[in-house]
């Protein structure tokens, strides 16, 4: 059965009657399969079955449950920066690294969970990243000493960045092939956890009750000084439950984790629940993908599962990402893109109120009410960012490569014409618009990068991918130093880099609307 089929199906048309035909290779990415013609055959059956299967409500559940990790990330993601001010009074810090710490913590887990998730599978770190993120962010708020308050930051990230490179790549490998449009609208849930963060940072942070200092220099005790704990206790308290409701639902291994291992029983079975349980048509047969053959991708198994094994493969997968010359320009173009990014929109968040300010400017509000207020504002209407970027992907011709092109280039120029602001509503409005166009290429490039790798090393290459743009931003407060904020100069570096990186979109030599994941 045709896809489109599949989707008329959700749409209450009678399909039962119609019979199911095997969609040939040649809408594969068959390019990333490294020739391994058992990995072909046996992706081309899973896609077709997915799409045979159709959207069901699993599906719908996937795509909450992995939402959850998305939100979960930025929320604890903002809340250090939202409480950073109280922990340098209360421990009397007048050089921060709160930021270099988490950032550490998410390069070493987006890089370890990434190799872990395509060796031993995606389930065991999909299911406790979350849970273990929130353990440590609940130690954060109970830190004694500035040096436990960077070490439980540092872990905090740890997790959150092993369950970053994780999410999109499990919920693509359950799509049918018309419905991966979702993991760049699902998104969404970045700007929810961060007005999340924002809205609690609000409740805690504002009131003087709980923040009694004021000055660095003074004696702060701690129990005058409780914004911030109870700000973390509450931000890990919901990524507690989160996680909890995800244990709960104990969701299984992705169907094409299952067959790259050469697991076709576990693959057939799980994906035969989903269709009798939805009554939808299901035309594999276990012996087809059998016949397939063997996938010798996972050097990982039974008889060799030792710690230099487990380096080998890691290594092997690594190496796999440049397989060929359309790969290694693959590859390559989005470490640029990620790695661009990772300096251009730090930067040009430590340079613009320096710059407009040295201006004589008075862009910012008055008050910590008004600071979070504008925060809450901008944050929530980022959320039209990754559905203006779903809906642009339906437009002919458009797609992803399209879309990563309008979003990188609609974000450099509105943040050149930032720095014409002057006043705090045009600060206001300018922000807004921004966060949504550079949300339209957030949201596209993070569900792109998996879409384009290989399934036998895709969260090993999303967790590179994650990393290298960590690795850039720790430059960010060096070049920030440096860097002379009396001219425009650097802010227009940091915009033209942003629209560099969405021309680079065009460049790239897949585009997932026409092609399927592998």
């Amino acid at each position: 059965m045709d896809a489109k089929l599949s989707d008329e199906k959700n749409l209450g048309v009678d399909v039962e009657s119609l019979t199911f035909t095997n969609v040939s290779s040649h809408r594969d990415m068959t390019e990333l399969e490294g020739g391994d013609m058992a990995l072909t055959k046996k992706m081309n059956l899973i896609n077709d079955t997915l799409d045979e299967i159709g959207f069901t409500w699993y599906h719908f559940k996937y795509m909450i449950i992995a939402g959850y990790g998305y939100a979960a990330e930025s929320l604890l993601g903002l809340t250090h920066s939202t409480v950073s001010l109280a922990i340098n009074i209360q421990f009397k810090q007048r050089f921060s690294v709160t930021t270099e710490m988490i950032y550490v913590g998410l390069l070493l887990g987006g890089l370890f969970f990434g190799m872990t998730a395509d060796i031993i599978g995606r389930k065991l770190a999909f299911n406790t990243t979350l849970f273990m993120t929130s353990i440590f962010a609940f130690l954060v708020g109970s830190s004694s000493s500035y040096v436990m308050y960077l070490i439980f930051l540092c872990l905090t990230g740890f997790f959150m960045g092993g369950n970053l490179g994780i999410d999109a790549s499990v919920f693509l490998e359950c799509l049918p092939s018309r419905h991966t449009w979702l993991v760049t609208f699902f998104a969404c849930f970045w700007s929810l956890g961060q007005l999340i963060a924002y809205v609690i940072a609000y409740v805690f942070m504002v009131p003087e009750k709980w923040n009694g200092c004021t000055d660095i220099d003074e004696f702060c005790d701690s129990a005058i000084n409780r914004g911030w704990r109870y700000t973390w206790y509450v931000d890990a308290g919901i990524v507690l439950a989160l996680s909890i409701v995800r244990l709960a639902l104990k969701l299984d291994e992705t169907p094409k984790f299952l067959a790259v291992n050469n697991r076709d029983e576990e693959a057939f079975e799980m994906l035969k629940a989903i269709a009798e349980k939805y009554n939808r048509p299901f035309s594999l047969k276990l012996e087809d993908l059998i016949a397939c053959g063997t996938v010798n991708k996972n050097k990982f198994n039974k008889d060799h599962r030792g710690v230099m094994d487990f380096l080998k493969a890691a290594f092997s997968n690594v190496k796999a990402l440049f397989g060929t010359k359309k790969m290694i320009w693959n590859f390559g173009l989005l470490l640029t893109s990620w790695s661009l990014l990772g300096i251009a929109y730090p930067l040009y968040g430590v340079f613009l109120p320096q710059y407009l300010a040295a201006q004589g400017a008075k862009t910012g509000a008055t008050s910590n009410a008004g600071i979070y207020g504008d925060a809450m504002l901008s944050n929530g209407l980022s959320f039209f960012g990754p559905v203006i970027a779903a809906g642009l992907m339906f437009i002919p011709k458009v797609g992803r490569r399209g879309t990563l092109c309008i979003g990188g280039v609609l974000s450099m120029v509105f943040l050149m014409c930032y720095t014409t602001v002057r006043t705090h509503q045009q600060n206001l409005a300018f922000t807004v618009v921004s966060y949504i166009t550079i949300y339209i290429y957030y949201g596209v490039l993070y569900a792109y990068t998996p879409e384009v790798l290989p399934s036998y090393c895709r969260t090993t290459g999303s967790g590179l991918c994650y990393v290298i743009n960590r690795f850039a931003s720790c430059f960010v407060p060096l070049i920030a130093y440096y860097a002379n904020t009396d001219t425009p100069a650097p802010i227009y570096v940091c915009a033209a880099c942003i629209g560099v990186i969405g021309l680079i979109g065009l460049a790239f030599p897949f585009e997932p609307s026409k092609q399927r994941s592998v």
